[in-house]
Order: C-alpha cells, then structure tokens, then sequence
C-alpha cells in the first residue's frame, strides 16, 4: 500500500512540474532547511525556500512542458521512498519543441501519512553508457 502512495506521490510531482503549479509543487516539498534539489546541469539548492524559489524561476521561464518518465523504479524501505527514472523532457522554445533526456532520482519520507519530497536530483544524459 505505501508503494502505491509513493508512486503516487511522485506522479504528483511531474503533474506539478507539467502544469508549471507553484502551489501544488510547495505542497509536495517537506518544509525543512535540509531539503536538496539539482536541476540538470545546475549546482546543488539546499533549503525548502531556495527549492521553492528556483521552481518559480523555471516556471516563470517556461512553456509547453511536457515530460515523459522511462524505466521507472521505485523502492519502498520503512519512512523512505524513493523513485529512479530517466525523464525526457519536451520543452517549447521559439524555433519549435526540444527533446531532452535527464537521469532523476526523487527521495521522499512520509510524514503525518503524506509522502513528502526531500530530494529532487536530475543530471542530463550526454550519452548512454548501455544501450537495450
């Protein structure tokens, strides 16, 4: 059953980013300083308010979003989930839709039985190492 609500939760999470949703990603995020987000190719946020401010930034810079999650996986362990995928990000620019793809792991604990997220890490992906 919590393996279902942690799949939940992180679904919830690329919802949110999909939907460029400010309040519905703070409702996401755990409200605690040692919270850490990175963004591909960004340097690493510490802190549920600089998290939150660097998701207004994208936000305010963004449009036609849409993401797709690839071999996804999720583990359940007592208070701790966490969910490891590959998400190919569509995003509009003026010429027209640029596809990306970025390695993510999201960590979650649950508290007051929610899933909330302390972890966001999405590297981008230069190149597969081991191809199917």
């Amino acid at each position: 059953m919590q393996r279902k609500h942690a799949a939940r939760a992180n679904r919830a999470f690329y919802r949110a980013l999909e939907m460029l949703d400010l309040d519905a990603m703070r409702g996401l995020w755990l409200d605690d300083p040692t919270v850490k987000c990175v963004h591909p190719g960004g340097e690493l946020i510490i802190g549920t308010e600089r998290v939150l401010e660097s998701w207004r930034r994208i936000f305010e810079h963004t449009r036609d979003l849409r993401l797709e999650l690839l071999d996804v996986e999720l583990e359940v362990v007592g208070e701790c989930a966490w969910a490891n995928h590959i998400e190919r990000i569509h995003f509009g620019v003026e010429s027209g839709i640029v596809v990306s793809e970025a390695a993510a792991t999201n960590v979650f604990v649950r508290r007051a039985e929610q899933w909330k997220l302390v972890l966001h890490h999405s590297s981008p992906i230069a190149r597969r190492f081991f191809e199917e």
